[in-house]
């Protein structure tokens, strides 16, 4: 009669290039946008950016790109390394699943993977 079901979160889906724009966005202000995991195909993929060392200042020259376990300092390079399914990240056809997001020391810090709006506002299921 009365049941309680547990609430599944939707998925985020964002075209990778919408992700990569808020990356440079980011970039180009000093700051450092987040660690996402997301599911491509059903294969899972690590892409962001951060500061390197951790401690160290928040600017430009301290971000660095990450794409599964590579780390570049250009993000041209960067942009270019993303390969999915010999693909460019700007070739694929699909929508990236959001999983995780803001992931500090193997740990998601947003309670959802879309905690960040701008990750939201560019969902191509909203």
């Amino acid at each position: 009669m009365f049941g309680f079901r547990k609430k599944q979160n939707k998925s985020l889906l964002i075209m990778g290039t919408d992700v990569i724009e808020i990356i440079k966005s980011d970039y180009e202000n000093d700051m450092a946008f987040t660690l996402i995991e997301f599911l491509y195909d059903g294969k899972q993929y690590t892409m962001g950016s951060c500061i390197l060392p951790t401690n160290a200042e928040e600017c430009r020259e301290n971000i660095s790109f990450i794409f599964q376990d590579k780390i570049f300092k250009n993000f041209e390079e960067f942009q270019s390394s993303i390969n999915i399914n010999d693909k460019n990240i700007f070739q694929l056809d699909k929508p990236l699943e959001i999983i995780r997001a803001g992931i500090i020391d193997n740990e998601a810090q947003l309670k959802t993977p879309w905690g960040d709006k701008r990750l939201a506002n560019k969902a191509v299921n909203k």
